[in-house]
């Protein structure tokens, strides 16, 4: 009498680690590599402007309000601080521009302060914000 042996089939799984990996990976570059968006901590009234264009959002915001207090990250600093804050945040991003949030009602003073300083901290793209009218 012949043995019939059983033949057991090993059940086939799909192994998911090296997948889960890689989704790790790309999720931590993602991660590090995303441009994060500053806030300057107020929504100034901005003035209109008939030439005004879009313009892709700069690294570094700054806002001034209508009493003349420059706001950058979220708090409030003096113009003296400018500087120091322009050149910490062009050492994270060499390619940083700034871009300017200037309430209608700011004293223009104020407004060529800011921009001396943010030169000496050693960023030359500067924008003003305005809005746009029907015109452009």
């Amino acid at each position: 009498m012949a043995r019939r042996h059983a033949v057991q089939q090993e059940e086939t799984e799909i192994n998911i680690t090296p997948m889960l990996d890689i989704v790790f990976i790309m999720l931590i570059f993602f991660i590090v590599t995303t441009s994060f968006i500053k806030e300057t901590g107020i929504d100034p009234s901005r003035p209109e402007a008939e030439t005004a264009y879009k313009q892709e959002r700069g690294n570094i915001l700054i806002a001034i309000n209508s009493v003349g207090d420059i706001w950058m990250n979220k708090r409030k600093v003096e113009l003296g601080q400018v500087r120091q804050l322009v050149e910490q945040a062009k050492n994270e991003s060499p390619e940083s521009s700034v871009v300017i949030i200037a309430d209608q009602k700011s004293a223009t003073g104020v407004l060529i302060d800011l921009m001396d300083q943010i030169r000496l901290g050693g960023v030359s793209n500067i924008a003003v914000a305005a809005e746009q009218t029907g015109g452009g």
